[in-house]
């Protein structure tokens, strides 16, 4: 009779047990996807305020171009041409410029030890 009791007491201590880690693992999940969620989100808010600190840029930028030469059209297109410049050196290099420092940060966010 002792003997099945403990055998019982130790399958509800396993169940108890995995339960409790289902459970640890499921507060980790949530705690990682929330960080990179949060992550992201501040980071799409900076990149709308960079945007339109260089939307304002350029357009001063293409003014003062334009002035310069005495026809504002000018201006624009010579901005227009840089972005496009700078456009083309981004496309050929995406990888290393934007595809793999946004993987490895990813990575970095989900696999932080629990002592950091």
């Amino acid at each position: 009779m002792e003997e099945k009791n403990k055998v019982e007491k130790l399958f509800t201590d396993v169940k108890e047990y995995a339960e409790t880690k289902l459970d640890l693992v499921a507060l980790n999940v949530q705690e990682k996807g929330s960080d990179v969620m949060g992550s992201a989100a501040s980071i799409l808010v900076i990149g709308i305020v960079i945007l339109f600190v260089l939307l304002f840029l350029s357009l001063g930028a293409a003014f003062i171009i334009g002035h310069c030469f005495h026809n504002f059209s000018i201006g624009f297109f010579l901005i227009a041409g840089f972005y496009f410049l700078v456009g083309l050196v981004i496309y050929f290099s995406r990888n290393k410029l934007i595809k793999m420092p946004v993987i490895n940060a990813l990575l970095k966010k989900i696999n932080f030890h629990e002592e950091d």
